[in-house]
């Protein structure tokens, strides 16, 4: 596993802070693993490391990664915002559990995320299950606004590098423009996809011009 780890520490070493970074998975595989290295990377390197944790998507990660043999420690000490879900899973800083107003929810986001962006940077902040959100919010213009505008708003803050989680299958083909503006908003974009036995981290797209056409396999 250490060849892995350090074929993806060279890629996250090419990344900046103020960066918004798109981890864009096109096929059915998880994420357990490349969450739980970017974790360790960021500890290492002095980030306070905090994960938005939507709907309980980092509890199903860790018993995933456990289950695959891999440490769940880092799950457990891992800083977390939560938004819904009913699992506390690690550190949790800030819960909102009311979901149903994605333009409310937004507001509460931003003054949750700023209190500890305020006291605990450097942040490496770490988004899983942001499908999530367009899956189970009415697709109104408003509520994919309020959302895009709170991912948006902290491009170029070099207080925090934001690295996002997506898995893009999950978000059908009618809504396929969420994909194409969160794409759009990111700084750089890396596609994931699993072939035979090895996933590949295609970046098609980066500020870093040295990074773009990268293939990492794994």
């Amino acid at each position: 596993m250490s060849v892995p780890d350090g074929l993806m520490d060279t890629l996250w070493e090419s990344l900046k802070r103020g960066e918004i970074v798109l981890i864009e998975r096109t096929d059915s595989g998880d994420q357990y693993f490349g969450l739980s290295q970017l974790i360790r990377w960021g500890n290492e390197k002095g980030y306070t490391v905090v994960v938005v944790d939507i709907f309980d998507s980092l509890y199903l990660l860790k018993a995933k990664a456990k289950l695959a043999g891999i440490s769940d420690e880092v799950f457990d000490k891992v800083k977390a915002i939560k938004i819904g879900g009913k699992i506390e899973t690690g550190d949790v800083l800030g819960w909102i559990r009311d979901t149903s107003e994605p333009v409310i929810l937004a507001k509460k986001f931003e003054e949750t995320y700023e209190e500890v962006l305020n006291s605990e940077a450097p942040l490496l902040t770490v988004v899983v299950g942001l499908e999530k959100l367009f899956v189970t919010s009415e697709f109104y213009p408003r509520n994919i606004q309020a959302i895009i505008t709170a991912i948006s708003r902290y491009v170029g803050d070099e207080r925090r590098l934001s690295i996002q989680f997506l898995k893009a299958k999950v978000i059908d083909s009618s809504r396929r423009s969420v994909v194409d503006i969160l794409e759009d908003i990111a700084t750089t974009v890396i596609r994931v996809s699993r072939k035979d036995k090895v996933t590949e981290f295609y970046v098609i797209k980066s500020i870093n011009k040295s990074l773009e056409g990268l293939t990492i396999r794994v």
